[in-house]
């Protein structure tokens, strides 16, 4: 099968080019105006991918980008949190998702997946793990929840309307790499990394390690039932679980205090304060400090009946921990203080670098990659 994947250049989009292609299938990625060179091919995992480049709003440019493949998988959208970017993270992820869907019912594409989020299925109260029967009631949603709501409604109408087969994927917290733009999932890492007060919260989430995610897609696209919802997840761990992970594995102390609900509401308008001073974004927004205190725990049952299948948090942590530590995200001041676990440097893959002609370029300084922290004896 020929496998067109928008957002290729994405965290989850590149793990998805790489697992369609370790599967067999012929991959194409399809980027954004301005990600790269249109006439150049994508590395993704050290391996040259067939480039696309069109426009989600053009109509035309995503027709002939998604001419001649059968499949499609649907990563393009925007992550963010705060209300400085909800209009784009609404456009995008809604009518982004409906130009892509019509282009591709145009381009004869025979079936899709598209990428929302486990978020939609909503969160609880007490410490349960929700299925895909659950829905997103009347608790605290941030306009990012929102626009995956109606990013799952575009698309079942999208798939009657054009009759293409199209399966939602809803990926949990996804952490690991490689990753060019820091997303919010990893973020979480990176925050307590940076907290010297090495605080938790009540509560808790569902990790997930990035591999297992684009493998999971790939299944979806390949045996998943159109029109159906799958949970791509990993372990349900509490907030203060997590930190201990990170803790242990970066050989940080902690965590010690727990914030509430209303305390990291006023640390993330501080995040975002700070920013809006140094121009950065913010590690930490109000926008999520309103979800403290409530489980984000999925059950991926549905999936694994496909074959589907996820590491442990602690794997995933580590992958986080591996890409975050020789990352340009963590300050080198961070990064010194940090005396990593073997099970880090272990997850970290090696990729291949492309081959170049000794006379193809001009000599320059070769430049070294940050150091790896020492651990601990």
């Amino acid at each position: 099968m020929r496998v067109a994947v928008t957002g290729a250049t994405g965290l989850v989009g590149g793990r998805v080019v790489e697992a369609a292609r370790a599967a067999g299938h012929d991959v194409v990625a399809v980027t954004r105006p301005g990600s790269g060179d249109p006439g150049a091919p994508l590395l993704v995992g050290g391996l040259p991918v067939p480039r696309r480049t069109a426009d989600l709003t053009d109509q035309g440019a995503l027709v002939a980008a998604l001419e001649g493949c059968d499949g499609l998988v649907h990563c393009a959208a925007v992550y963010a949190f705060g209300a400085a970017r909800a209009q784009e993270v609404s456009r995008v992820n809604g009518d982004g998702t409906r130009s892509v869907l019509a282009a591709a019912a145009r381009a004869g594409v025979r079936r899709a997946v598209v990428t929302s989020s486990s978020v939609t299925r909503g969160s609880s109260g007490a410490a349960r793990s929700r299925t895909e029967h659950d829905v997103l009631g009347d608790e605290p949603a941030p306009a990012y929840y929102a626009s995956k709501v109606a990013q799952e409604e575009v698309t079942l109408e999208a798939s009657s309307a054009h009759g293409i087969p199209v399966v939602l994927a809803l990926p949990t917290v996804v952490l690991g790499g490689p990753f060019a733009r820091l997303a919010p999932s990893n973020a979480i890492v990176l925050r307590y990394l940076l907290d010297p007060t090495r605080s938790t919260f009540p509560g808790g989430c569902n990790v997930v390690d990035v591999r297992d995610v684009g493998a999971g897609h790939v299944a979806l696209l390949e045996r998943g039932t159109p029109g159906e919802r799958y949970l791509l997840g990993g372990e349900d761990v509490t907030w203060r679980t997590l930190h201990t992970l990170v803790s242990d594995l970066a050989g940080l102390p902690g965590p010690f205090a727990e914030l509430d609900a209303p305390n990291a509401w006023a640390v993330a308008a501080a995040s975002e304060w700070w920013a809006s001073l140094t121009g950065a974004s913010p590690l930490s927004t109000r926008d999520e400090a309103t979800t403290v205190g409530r489980f984000y725990w999925y059950s991926s049952a549905k999936a694994t009946d496909l074959g589907y299948a996820a590491r442990p948090a602690r794997a995933a942590v580590a992958s986080s921990l591996a890409w975050l530590a020789v990352g340009p995200d963590l300050p080198r001041w961070a990064r010194e203080g940090l005396r990593l676990h073997p099970e880090v440097r272990a997850a970290r893959e090696l990729v291949p670098a492309p081959l170049v002609e000794a006379d193809a370029v001009s000599p320059r300084p070769r430049r070294s990659p940050p150091a790896w922290p020492r651990r601990r004896r």
